[in-house]
């Protein structure tokens, strides 16, 4: 059981989701929008119910211009 599953039905917190990878980024937002995950090894998604709540230290706003700018 991974941590939406335990999760399904109440909250999960996820701290410092700033400092998450951008591919570890777009699979939690795949997650969120789908409202499903797969467990590693599993063949199939399940459907969650989960309220989240994340928090950083990072100013993410300032984060974001930054990569726009390495990208022009």
């Amino acid at each position: 059981e991974g941590f939406f599953q335990a999760a399904n039905g109440g909250t999960l917190f996820l701290d410092e989701i700033g400092d998450l990878p951008l591919a570890m980024q777009s699979k939690l937002l795949r997650a969120i929008q789908e409202r499903a995950v797969r467990a590693v090894g599993a063949t199939q998604e399940v459907l969650v119910d989960v309220r989240i709540i994340s928090a950083t230290h990072k100013d993410l706003q300032a984060e974001v211009l930054e990569i726009g700018r390495a990208h022009v």
